[in-house]
Formats: structure tokens, C-alpha cells, sequence
């Protein structure tokens, strides 16, 4: 007798506009991915029209000479923008200057080849690419515009009782199968143009990548770098948790051990001091384990562990000193090396939100988009959040980079700030 078969059925998820239109072109339009790539080539065109205003303009304020200060932040934004197709934003390659003043900064920007592409494509988006989009958000509407006006000049006809007088019946048919297959031509060429904006959308993000991410001589140097510091980091942190064990633990246990030892000199003698000793014991070791756990949690924190992110962060939201409202959705376990970096960013955000930002309030949102988690952290305070100002997030933004991921951070004055991770999790 034949063993029964199991079937199962695998659902692939795709992570990006290309591969859904690669792997299934058909349910492509089932999903949202139209809507995403739409949303793209329309901020595009429009993004392209400001670069062809721009560009000239910057060229003038700036005296050619300040122009890539001044065009920095569209090549900033068409970073960002690459994640409405389901890829992460693309990574900053600009160097930090080692000094400081606007013509060591100029200097420093021009000897970076970033600064050029940067330029480049600002040139091609301003024309080919704005070509580019403009095109395919004619060819999508132009099937639609032309089949309404035509379903526009039969209704008219229909309801206006001088149109076909003159007409017999066999004109009346022809003009019929006339329209019918006009109707089924725009039909087609419409869903043949439906395909325009994704691939438009697709190419342009192409592009964009080629130009604007990191080139293979950058990325060694940004992950060296990247490197480097997490060494100085790692060394920061084993001297900070070495002075806490000394400073606290350890002196704790130094007086516990003291303690118990008059307790032994007293117990023949005096047992009710002895007793007191004892009682004194137990209160300095249970300080001694609080201080270890505490130090513990610093370090990689047991819920973390045994419960996982959301559980983690619903702690370190219990914990906080303003109210966080905690909202993510993951459906599964992530590896112990994403949920670390995600806790320690969530931690650090909401440290820096208390003690810098005086914020009242904060929100943590986040959750699986394909392979990657995206956590967001919002509060309410005054902004300014510098990187570089001793807040941790230089550290942790290492950390990010170490895992192939982005750290964004948006603090305006007068807030809010916005810290966002996105870590892949494949």
C-alpha cells in the first residue's frame, strides 16, 4: 500500500519591486508594489524638475565653487528615496573632514570621487531621467485618457438623438465594431503600458545605486573604519564594565566578606551582634546581586535572551522615565546578533530622549518588511541630536554598518527626533 504524500505549499515573499515583477508578473499588480513604484517615478519627475531649476541655480549662489554643499541634500533624499522599491536606503559614502572650516570642508569634498557622481547624477536626473519618468507616466495615462474619451463620444452619440439619422443600420454595426476593437486595442496597450512605470521605476533606482551607494573602494574604507571604531568601542566598554565590577560589585562583596567575618569573631561571644552581622550580610549581598544584574543587563539582558525583542523593549519601556508606547510586529524570532543591535539602539534612544531631549513622550514602532526589520523611535523633545556629541550614536551607528544595516536619524530644532534601524534579518 502506498504511503500517503504530503504536500506543502512555500510562499515567496518578494523583497523588491524587481523581484516581484521577475518572478510573478502577473500577481505583480495584486499587490501594492504598483502603487510603491508609481509613488517613485511621480516623486521623481518632480524631484527632476526641481534638479533642472536647481542645479543652475546652485551653480550661481554657490560660484561653482560651493555648488556640492548646495546640491548635497537632493543626492541625500534620491538615497532615501530607493526604499519606496524595497530596497534599504542607500548608505552616506561622504567622509567626515578631519578639519573643520568651510574651505577644509570644500577642499575635502571635491577630493571625494561621491561628490562627482553626486553631480552627475543630478545632471542625468535633471534630463534623461525626468525624460524617463515624465514618458512613462504619459504612456500609463495616455491608454486611459483615450479610452474615457472615447467612452465619452459613444455616450454622447448614444443620448443625442440627431447623431445617427443619416446612418443606416449596416453603418451603425460597422461604427460598433470599430469602437468594440478600438476598446480591446487600448485595452491591451494599456496593460502592455501598466508595465512602463515599474520598469521606469526600476531602471531610475538602477541608476541611482550606480551612482550613489558606496563604490567597492569606498565600502573597504567605510568598513575599516567602521571597524576601527568599534575596536576603540569595545575597548571603551570592557574599561566601563571593568570599573563598574570594581567600583561596585566588588566593593559590595569586600564588605560582605568583612562583615561575615565579624560575624564569625562575634558569634562565641556575642551571638546577638553576630546576628546583626548576619542580617547586614544579607542585605550587602543582595545590593551585590542587584548591581550584577543591573551590570548583566548592560551587557546582553536575559529577557532579551529568553523572550525576545518586543519583550525586551516592553522592559526597557517599563523602565523608562517617560511614557513609551511600544508597537512592534514580529511575527518570529529574529538571530541573537539583529535582536542585540536593535535592543541597544532602542535602549540608546530611549536614554538619549530622556536625559538630552527632554522629552514627554516616545513611540516605539517596527516590524518585518521581506528581509529586513525597520525600528523606529519618535519623541516629542527639543532635536538638535548630534552624532558626534557624545550621545552613542556614532557607536551605534558601527554597530548598524557592522551588520550590513542603515541608521537614520532626523532631529531638527524644536524636534522631534526620528531614529530609525533598518538590519537585515534573511
Amino acid at each position: 500500500m502506498p504511503e500517503p504524500t504530503s504536500t506543502s505549499t512555500v510562499v515567496v515573499v518578494a523583497d523588491t519591486a524587481w523581484e516581484a515583477l521577475r518572478g510573478r508578473p502577473l500577481r505583480f499588480f495584486a499587490s501594492l508594489w504598483p502603487l510603491r513604484t508609481l509613488a517613485y517615478v511621480l516623486s521623481g519627475a518632480v524631484i527632476g524638475a526641481l534638479c533642472l531649476v536647481w542645479i543652475p541655480v546652485a551653480l550661481v549662489l554657490g560660484a561653482v565653487v560651493a555648488a556640492p554643499a548646495l546640491t548635497r541634500p537632493l543626492a541625500a533624499l534620491e538615497r532615501r528615496r530607493v526604499a519606496l522599491l524595497g530596497d534599504p536606503p542607500l548608505p552616506d559614502p561622504h567622509r567626515r573632514p578631519d578639519r573643520s572650516g568651510l574651505i577644509a570642508w570644500l577642499r575635502f569634498r571635491y577630493r571625494e570621487p561621491v561628490t562627482w557622481r553626486e553631480l552627475a547624477y543630478l545632471g542625468l536626473h535633471a534630463t534623461v531621467l525626468l525624460a524617463l519618468d515624465v514618458a512613462a507616466v504619459v504612456l500609463l495615462a495616455a491608454p486611459i485618457l483615450a479610452l474615457g474619451s472615447v467612452s465619452l463620444t459613444a455616450s454622447r452619440t448614444a443620448t443625442d438623438p440627431t447623431a445617427g439619422v443619416s446612418a443606416d443600420g449596416l453603418d451603425v454595426v460597422v461604427g460598433v465594431l470599430v469602437a468594440v476593437l478600438a476598446g480591446l486595442a487600448l485595452l491591451v496597450v494599456g496593460f502592455l503600458a501598466i508595465y512602463a512605470v515599474p520598469l521606469a521605476a526600476i531602471a531610475h533606482a538602477k541608476v541611482a545605486r550606480l551612482l550613489l551607494a558606496p563604490g567597492p573602494g569606498e565600502t573597504v574604507r567605510m568598513l575599516t573604519r567602521s571597524r576601527a571604531r568599534l575596536v576603540d568601542a569595545f575597548e571603551v566598554e570592557r574599561r566601563r564594565i571593568e570599573r563598574d565590577l570594581h567600583d561596585g560589585a566588588q566593593q559590595r562583596l569586600l564588605a560582605l566578606g568583612m562583615t561575615l567575618v565579624g560575624a564569625q569573631l562575634e558569634f562565641d561571644d556575642r551571638p546577638e551582634a553576630a546576628r546583626a552581622l548576619i542580617n547586614q550580610a544579607a542585605e550587602e549581598a543582595k545590593a551585590a546581586l542587584a548591581e550584577l544584574r543591573e551590570l548583566i543587563r548592560g551587557i546582553h539582558p536575559h529577557v532579551l535572551t529568553d523572550l525576545g525583542l518586543p519583550a525586551a523593549v516592553a522592559e526597557l519601556a517599563d523602565r523608562a522615565s517617560v511614557p513609551v508606547i511600544v508597537a512592534l510586529d514580529l511575527p518570529r524570532r529574529l538571530s541573537s546578533t539583529v535582536e542585540s543591535t536593535a535592543y541597544f539602539v532602542v535602549a540608546e534612544a530611549l536614554s538619549n530622549a530622556a536625559k538630552h531631549a527632554a522629552a514627554t513622550r516616545v513611540s516605539v514602532t517596527g516590524g518585518l518588511t521581506g528581509a529586513h526589520v525597520g525600528i523606529e523611535v519618535r519623541d516629542d523633545g527639543v532635536g538638535g541630536a548630534d552624532p558626534g556629541g557624545g550621545t552613542g550614536l556614532a557607536g551605534l551607528a558601527d554597530r548598524v554598518d557592522a551588520h550590513g544595516g542603515t541608521l537614520t536619524l532626523s532631529s531638527p530644532p524644536g524636534g522631534p527626533t526620528v531614529l530609525r534601524v533598518e538590519l537585515p534579518c534573511a
